[in-house]
This record gives C-alpha cells, sequence and structure tokens, in this order.
C-alpha cells in the first residue's frame, strides 16, 4: 500500500497524470482499470478506498508487475518522471 502511493505521488509530484493502470493475466490477458489520479488528494483518495476495500490492487495478480498510461504537458516531463520512476526502482523496463 504504501509503496503504491509512493509510486502514484511520484508521479503526480513530477508533472504527470496517471490515467489507467494494466497488468497482463497469464488467462485473461491484458486488464486495464480507469486510474485518473492527477493530484496527491487524489492519491490520497484512491489509496484510501484500496485499503477500505477487500480487494487488493490488480499487481497481486502478477506478483506486483504492472504499467501505467500517464499523460503530461510535453516529452520533457515524461522523461523526467521517467528518470523519478527509475531513481526509486519502480520502472524495470523501458
Amino acid at each position: 500500500q504504501e509503496a503504491i502511493e509512493d509510486e502514484l505521488n511520484t508521479i503526480v509530484d513530477a508533472g504527470g497524470k496517471n490515467l489507467t493502470v494494466s497488468v497482463e493475466h497469464d488467462v485473461y490477458g491484458q486488464i486495464t482499470a480507469d486510474l485518473v489520479v492527477a493530484n496527491r488528494k487524489e492519491v490520497a483518495e484512491f489509496c484510501e478506498k484500496l485499503a477500505n476495500s477487500s480487494a487488493g490492487p490488480l499487481s497481486v495478480l502478477t506478483a506486483g508487475v504492472h504499467v501505467h498510461t500517464v499523460e503530461a504537458e510535453s516529452e520533457e516531463v515524461l522523461d523526467y518522471i521517467e528518470e523519478k520512476l527509475k531513481e526509486k526502482k519502480y520502472l524495470i523496463c523501458e
């Protein structure tokens, strides 16, 4: 839970907006859910819903591996987000 909040906050703090989260399931294929969080308040609200739910995050289906669709004002901002995620070891591939 703390890692989810930190990862999402890293993206929004760097100027990004998390649009979706996706996992690749062995049986069902790609599963994608809308996320749409653009600031710390929305991250906190999402994490609170997750904490109060009996369901876990999609990434429990894939040992934590997941993909976000991220939107930003420019390619430079996306590059900065990528750099920050790499520093925190959240980004495992490009």
